[in-house]
């Protein structure tokens, strides 16, 4: 699944994740799952994505897993965001993926 590969290359080839991400996204357009990690992996460029992509994604429906990791895109302290979504729900491959490396606090 391209959703898998986009998380699977964060951290090593972000360019790489926004294109496999990008591919989920033409199967699924409102897959936010999508958004929020293609959002990831632009902010390694510009920290500034993690805010704008926060309120452009609000408009999708979301899950409260969903709605937590909008915030924690969002949230200048990400760190922290994404500690409190793992112990929520500690199985969370992108959180757990995310919190592997470190993370531009905004």
């Amino acid at each position: 699944m391209q959703f898998d590969r986009a998380i699977g290359m964060l951290r090593s080839a972000p360019g790489d994740a926004v294109q496999a991400a990008a591919m989920a996204l033409r199967l699924a357009p409102s897959f936010i799952m999508a958004h929020i990690v293609m959002a990831h992996a632009l902010k390694a460029d510009d920290p500034t994505i993690g805010r704008a992509a926060n309120r452009l994604l609000a408009w999708l429906p979301a899950t409260d897993r969903e709605k937590s990791h909008l915030a924690a895109l969002g949230d200048p302290m990400p760190v922290a965001a994404l500690q409190r979504l793992v112990r929520r729900w500690p199985g969370d491959a992108l959180a757990i993926s995310l919190l592997s490396e470190p993370l531009t606090v905004e």
